[in-house]
């Protein structure tokens, strides 16, 4: 498989990023019990054991739906919205707060705790912002939180994204 890239600078995001690219994916980190522990290590939230993937990548859905038009200057839609609450309730009644004032789950993490995870990072970033500095890639149409100091970041990557699209240009400029 492929490096992880974690470019969304919020678990929510980087968590709707697990796939490649919309409509249609290259790769899925969640497709299979394999990508799923890849990513789960890589972002530093390693699992016991896999546990309902469809799950997983339907919740993906959800939190994209909701980041998406936030991005553009959009509106959620309700229903996701409710259902990022809904998971994050669920979540929360399976949690502990540690002594650091952080929401953890017990043993045994699956991609359902990867979920309330998500959920948590997704109400976070809803409630607390910055929304102004979400963004989505042109290429691939992951999301992103900006945190450059000039506030232009445009791409996923610039390594990924940003140099395809630029070579693509300068080589239908020459055409």
């Amino acid at each position: 498989m492929t490096e992880v890239e974690l470019v969304g600078n919020a678990f929510c995001l980087d968590f709707a990023n697990t796939v490649n690219a919309r409509p249609v994916a290259r790769r899925d980190w969640l497709a299979t019990e394999e990508g799923a522990l890849t990513w789960a290590a890589a972002t530093g939230h390693p699992l016991d054991e896999v546990g309902d993937l469809a799950a997983a990548r339907d919740f993906r859905e959800t939190v994209f739906r909701v980041f998406q038009p936030v991005a553009h200057g959009e509106q959620a839609p309700q229903d996701d919205l409710d259902r990022i609450l809904a998971v994050h309730g669920a979540g929360v009644l399976h949690a502990r707060l540690d002594r650091d004032y952080r929401l953890t789950w017990p043993p045994p993490r699956t991609v359902e705790v990867l979920v309330w995870e998500a959920a948590a990072s997704a109400v976070e970033l809803l409630t607390h912002g910055p929304l102004d500095r979400l963004g989505e890639c042109p290429s691939c149409c992951w999301v992103f939180l900006d945190v450059s100091k000039n506030r232009r970041r445009r791409w996923c990557s610039m390594t990924t994204c940003g140099s395809r699209d630029k070579s693509r240009r300068y080589y239908a400029g020459r055409g």
